[in-house]
């Protein structure tokens, strides 16, 4: 049965966490995690949110204890409070894990921010640490969303990035340091609630902010669902990782979990459709997303999509986390693919689960060897929410969260029957 398979790959998920986050008392580095296995000093903030996540899911399921998962984190916390580039509290994107830096000419990143908040949050609701609480505390409430507020077409959006530096990542010549902004849908949907949970955000803005990006309805075959410009699996999964949709609607009656659900099964649709071209692929090998690929880390988009027909989006490789990052959704669809990996391909599952990626290239299996931090997190933490719920009940229950969805006026689902 998948269930053992999938309890392996949660064991070995948090290895990943544990093992390559820099745990060296007195470092400025403290609790910084690699955020690609190939480059182990270049550490993301996004990957400790995963890893600050994993550790609490680790106590729930005895692979550490409770007092040094509690040590770990209290670290963490001091590193970013302390010694972590911020700007108006978004952090940036990348730093050097042995002491904190910057990496290279890295942006200020508002996603990479919400993604370690949401860690955050799990741990503060999860520990109930009066010194941790203090922490969390000066950690969400310096984040200032109003510096990264824009009008665009009318309506109000977030921004995405900001980096200071010419050349810099993501901004290379503009003489603009703001990057882009979130008028479409994507991975963000999860940054409106940590908005609305401020204790000075009002309402009113609250909503517009949420209103204020696109819903744009693409359809493959009978899949019909709000889908992101770049349709890759991993921007249907993210904000669920944390926050629980399953039960919720918002003012309108929208169900962002169901659409979720349709996206997955559209990949499953896409991938299964792409198997003459990429025979990795098919009924049971499915969930195009970014991963490791032989040409590098690369987006795999599926349709309906926004870019450019001419072009190639996807690298024909099966990523592990793009199946089982879904598994709240699609339950035994999601174990299929891993029962398929370890008895197909018992040589994609390596010292921290499976590995990132795996093609066929002339009938050669093709395996990445290699992990990415953010994919071994969302297979992570998905695993065990499909599990456990262990994350979902933790985070829902944070009177934070509970603040945000009350102002943002997402309500119970109306059951039928």
């Amino acid at each position: 049965m998948y269930n053992d398979i999938l309890n392996r790959e949660l064991y070995h998920s948090f290895l990943y966490f544990y093992k390559h986050a820099n745990l060296e008392d007195g470092s400025r580095g403290y609790g910084l995690i690699s955020d690609d296995a190939r480059l182990p000093n270049r550490a993301s903030i996004a990957s400790v949110g995963f890893g600050l996540t994993m550790y609490v899911i680790g106590v729930e399921n005895g692979f550490i204890t409770r007092a040094e998962a509690l040590k770990i984190v209290k670290g963490t916390f001091t590193t970013f409070l302390n010694n972590i580039s911020h700007f108006h509290g978004f952090y940036v994107h990348y730093c050097h894990r042995d002491n904190g830096l910057p990496y290279r000419k890295s942006e200020y990143s508002t996603i990479d921010t919400v993604l370690f908040l949401n860690g955050a949050i799990v741990c503060d609701a999860y520990f109930d640490d009066s010194e941790l609480h203090v922490m969390f505390l000066q950690l969400i409430e310096r984040v200032d969303y109003k510096q990264f507020i824009m009008e665009y077409k009318n309506k109000l959006v977030f921004r995405m990035a900001y980096n200071p530096h010419l050349d810099g990542d993501y901004r290379g010549k503009s003489h603009d340091p703001w990057i882009y902004h979130w008028h479409m849908y994507a991975e963000q949907l999860s940054m409106y609630f940590l908005f609305a949970g401020k204790d000075d955000t009002d309402q009113e803005t609250a909503l517009k902010l949420y209103d204020g990006f696109e819903r744009n309805i693409g359809k493959y075959k009978d899949y019909e669902y709000v889908y992101c410009p770049t349709n890759a699996l991993f921007i249907y999964q993210y904000s669920h990782a944390w926050f629980d949709f399953r039960n919720l609607v918002d003012e309108h009656g929208f169900d962002w979990f169901n659409n979720s659900v349709i996206a997955t099964k559209a990949n499953k649709a896409y991938c299964i459709d792409k198997k003459s071209t990429y025979p990795i692929l098919g009924e049971n090998a499915w969930g195009l997303t970014a991963c490791i690929t032989p040409e590098g880390y690369r987006n795999q988009v599926v349709e309906p999509n926004d870019l450019n027909p001419n072009e190639i989006h996807v690298s024909g490789v099966l990523p592990p986390s793009g199946a089982l990052g879904s598994i709240t959704f699609v339950g035994e669809e999601s174990g299929r693919v891993a029962e398929h990996l370890i008895n197909d391909y018992p040589e994609s599952f390596g010292p921290f689960g499976f590995y990132d990626g795996l093609t066929l290239i002339d009938g050669e299996l093709w395996i990445s060897k290699d992990y990415v931090g953010i994919n071994k997190g969302i297979t992570g933490v998905m695993i065990d929410n499909y599990l456990h719920g262990t994350v979902y009940k933790l985070y829902m229950s944070h009177p934070y969260i509970k603040k945000a969805i009350t102002k943002l006026k997402f309500k119970e689902a109306t059951k039928i029957g």
